[in-house]
């Protein structure tokens, strides 16, 4: 392993190499390790971490042959290491350590989220979000094993409340999430939230997995929250209401460029973003029926007695643009019920209207700025 001279510190462990390829984490000794990593280690001691970046379409089958020639590439003993897979530039990871009533916790985390894993869908394209959490608490391996659990169901929280969600429900990660806890050999068995490793641990692990949800570009976020995979797909839907009343003055491609410059412009504003996040948690929450009172078929079903959908398109609408956002957001309603928006008729409830309210609100500021 040539690192030219240099390494720098974090508190448990050592990064000794790092470039947009490969990181190494030296972990300075033997740690008990249980993990799913691609080339994954379980009960076993290592002293080594490794993030490996590897093609998009990677579909090599022997994967113990191909995660020694890695070891062996970098000069690392492979039986003391476990190795990550993603397709992602491993230099963007996050890290972050916390301290607890003399407890440290240390996450690392590579982040390559273009699309969800998501149940209402029937295939899923693959992506990776590899996290590895080391703690110094000495633990056996039922306390090991209690740490990874611990350290799922944060990921899993962290994603379902500020991921990418998918099209009726939130998700907790992608297809191929893979997760790495170490800890000294200990005697002690309990690592959960109520434990002072616990509650570092989860300190560390959503800081480090915010630092790259705060990344995302808003635009991308809120399209995201929608179900969508960016704003293009937001956009066209504009376009499609659009073309039921376009202006003889603003041409397709123009109206593009408009809807562009007016989306950037509300999206500045926080409210609109948290309010079409809580929204869509709310229906996520309906769609798996976690809500006393309402259930699963009648909120499919869009029954009349549920009315929380339309009461959000209403406040999307008017904060947007006030009564001729309201106007236009019935007016959108108006062209779904005559089955002449075929996208947001297969939307869920909550989601077409928020998604009819945005657009139609957005779309009347841009026919207030051409009647003018």
């Amino acid at each position: 392993m040539n690192t030219k001279g240099w390494w720098r510190f974090v508190i448990m462990a050592r990064i000794v190499f790092e470039n947009p390829d490969v990181l190494v984490i030296d972990l300075e000794r033997k740690h008990l390790a249980l993990s799913t990593a691609g080339c994954p280690k379980v009960y076993k001691e290592l002293r080594y971490v490794v993030f490996k970046k590897v093609p998009k379409n990677f579909e090599i089958v022997d994967l113990d042959s191909y995660c020694k020639e890695i070891a062996l590439s970098i000069n690392l003993n492979y039986d003391e290491t476990s190795i990550f897979l993603t397709a992602v530039d491993v230099s963007t990871y996050s890290h972050s350590l916390v301290k607890y009533r003399g407890i440290e916790a240390e996450a690392f985390v590579t982040f390559g989220v273009d699309t969800p894993a998501c149940l209402d869908v029937e295939k899923n394209v693959v992506g990776t979000i590899n996290l590895a959490l080391i703690v110094n608490k000495p633990l056996n391996i039922i306390g090991l094993l209690d740490l990874y659990r611990l350290a799922s169901e944060v990921k899993g929280m962290v994603m379902a409340l500020g991921g990418p969600m998918c099209k009726s429900i939130t998700s907790i990660g992608t297809a191929s999430d893979a997760t790495m806890v170490l800890a000294p050999v200990g005697e002690e068995r309990f690592a959960g939230i109520a434990t002072d490793v616990g509650i570092a641990s989860t300190m560390a692990i959503i800081s480090a997995l915010s630092k790259h949800i705060r990344k995302t570009p808003v635009d991308k976020y809120v399209s995201q929250t929608l179900g969508f995979k960016d704003i293009n797909d937001v956009i066209e839907i504009a376009l499609e209401v659009y073309s039921k009343a376009s202006l003889p003055q603003l041409s397709i491609d123009n109206v593009k460029n408009e809807l562009m410059q007016e989306i950037e412009k509300v999206l500045k504003d926080p409210n609109i973003v948290v309010f079409l996040r809580g929204m869509r948690l709310a229906e996520a929450a309906l769609a798996l029926g976690l809500v006393p009172g309402i259930g699963k078929e009648e909120y499919r079903l869009d029954s009349t007695g549920i009315v929380v959908d339309e009461l959000a398109g209403k406040a999307v609408a008017e904060y947007i643009n006030g009564f001729k956002g309201l106007l236009s957001y019935y007016w959108v309603e108006r062209l779904k019920k005559e089955n002449k928006l075929g996208i947001l008729n297969e939307l869920p409830p909550i989601a077409d209207d928020l998604i009819g309210a945005f657009v139609g609100a957005i779309l009347s500021r841009i026919y207030d700025k051409y009647s003018r």
